[in-house]
């Protein structure tokens, strides 16, 4: 696909129509976000699929899914740009919940920070963000994963950002995962604000919030809850990883 062209947007035909309560919430978050962004002249851009087409039934009937992207363009940085240079941070989000509780099982929020210069895009990190309700081998239920890893070109056009990788790996040397708190697709919206907008904004944008928490599907920790009843002398940090109790 060529600079500047746009992949066809394809609604799925097994769209599912979330409880009025997590759809509005969903929309209220991002439209705060989007807010919050725009007070602080940062350009955000919202994935080309309209909400109601970003939840979808996932292989069976109690299974649903929610995908959706954005692209961030000049973000503030407190790092070492150049004045010719901008941050731009490319966000694509896939969620599964168990329906129709809308208990969130399943969560994975990539990022791509890309540095542009003369119109020339240079991917310099990326990470994501996942969480299985059931755990992954070697994995801390929910961790940060650094890696090199690039989002699909289809999904970057989606979520607006029309430059053109260059073909050779980010200059990420390590990859590691590092355990963190609960970080879905709004918590990591939220520490974006946090991180990047400074603090009076911040302050707005999470009192516009703030009441939405409650309606956001909330996630599954059952495995970490048995996890912890079952072995309460290992130490805590065993706790994170799914497989420790097991192997003991």
């Amino acid at each position: 696909m060529g600079p500047g062209s746009v992949p066809e947007v394809r609604m799925s035909s097994k769209v599912v129509r979330p409880p009025d309560d997590v759809r509005s919430a969903y929309e209220e978050f991002l439209g705060a976000f989007q807010m919050a962004g725009a007070k602080a002249n940062l350009e955000v851009s919202v994935w080309r699929i309209p909400l109601d087409g970003c939840f979808t039934r996932a292989g069976n009937s109690t299974t649903a899914a929610f995908e959706t992207g954005l692209y961030l363009k000049g973000l503030p940085c407190h790092g070492r740009l150049a004045a010719s240079e901008r941050l731009d941070v490319v966000i694509k989000a896939e969620e599964r919940f168990s329906t129709p509780s809308w208990l969130l099982r399943k969560s994975t929020v990539k990022l791509n920070y890309i540095v542009v210069s003369n119109c020339t895009p240079r991917l310099v990190q990326s990470l994501h963000y996942d969480f299985v309700e059931k755990g992954q081998k070697d994995h801390p239920f929910f961790h940060v994963h650094l890696t090199d890893g690039r989002i699909p070109e289809d999904d970057l056009r989606n979520a607006g950002f029309e430059l053109q990788l260059p073909e050779q790996p980010s200059e990420c040397w390590v990859t590691t995962r590092i355990p963190t708190p609960d970080m879905t697709f709004a918590s990591v919206l939220y520490c974006v604000v946090a991180d990047h907008l400074g603090a009076g904004h911040f302050k707005e944008f999470a009192k516009r919030v703030d009441s939405i928490q409650g309606r956001l599907p909330h996630a599954g920790f059952d495995a970490l809850k048995e996890s912890l009843r079952k072995s309460p002398k290992h130490f805590k940090s065993s706790h994170w990883f799914a497989h420790m109790p097991e192997s003991r």
